[in-house]
């Protein structure tokens, strides 16, 4: 009967045995941040994060998250005039490894502020936040590239280290966390940007703060976890 029983979880509840990634996968969860510029502790903006919808792959007991981000901005519309959330999607392995696509989040994004007909194309993008996390560990390096209205950006992220573990108290509550650096370059688009960011990770809830210098490693924003909704 013992057996049974096992057999009877195996089959029924495979998420009950995954791995918790640095990631939320609690669907109708919101995530609420604040972001600050650091040289007078200035609200810059807030973003809103909000997981839609977890579908599970009998084939290889993956997890695929539907989530929404919307920054706003302190006027109370959308940055760069966007009045939609970006949606976007991150696979959870069986592992709990956490694979996003920076180009496909990309092309979200830019649909929310061209218009709703514009061709935009993207390749490459995949970035892995694996479920082991070790201080000194050096993460892939990850590139994208997008296209729209003729014009091409370039996504390079490299440099991605695993700094250390720390424990993070924020007004949403104290998480023990592992913390990643990574450098990235933006490129096209009349845009050109250089950073640099130190991202601080918990289980089950992803990003609690995000640190962005710029490329003379001064700090400019920290942005922070301040509510978690639980619908």
């Amino acid at each position: 009967m013992r057996y049974l029983f096992l057999s009877i979880l195996l089959i029924c509840c495979p998420v009950c045995l995954r791995a918790q990634a640095w990631f939320c996968t609690d669907e109708g969860t919101e995530l609420v941040y604040t972001r600050y510029y650091a040289e007078d502790g200035s609200v810059k903006w807030n973003h809103t994060m909000n997981i839609i919808e977890t579908a599970l792959d009998s084939a290889d007991s993956s997890l695929a998250v539907t989530y929404s981000s919307f920054i706003r901005t302190l006027d109370g519309k959308g940055l760069e005039n966007m009045d939609t959330p970006a949606v976007m999607t991150a696979l959870i392995s069986r592992d709990g490894d956490v694979t996003l696509d920076i180009a496909a989040s990309l092309v979200s994004v830019l649909k929310g502020i061209l218009w709703k007909n514009a061709r935009i194309t993207a390749e490459g993008g995949l970035t892995l936040l694996p479920s082991v996390l070790t201080p000194g560990d050096t993460l892939q390096s990850a590139s994208g590239k997008v296209r729209a209205l003729g014009m091409t950006m370039n996504v390079t992220v490299t440099e991605r280290r695993v700094l250390g573990t720390d424990t993070l108290t924020t007004p949403a509550g104290t998480f023990p966390c592992v913390i990643v650096s990574e450098h990235k370059v933006e490129k096209g688009m009349m845009r050109n940007r250089i950073t640099t960011a130190r991202t601080w990770y918990a289980r089950g809830v992803g990003m609690v703060r995000h640190d962005t210098y710029d490329r003379n490693l001064k700090l400019e924003t920290t942005e922070v976890l301040e509510k978690i909704v639980r619908k």
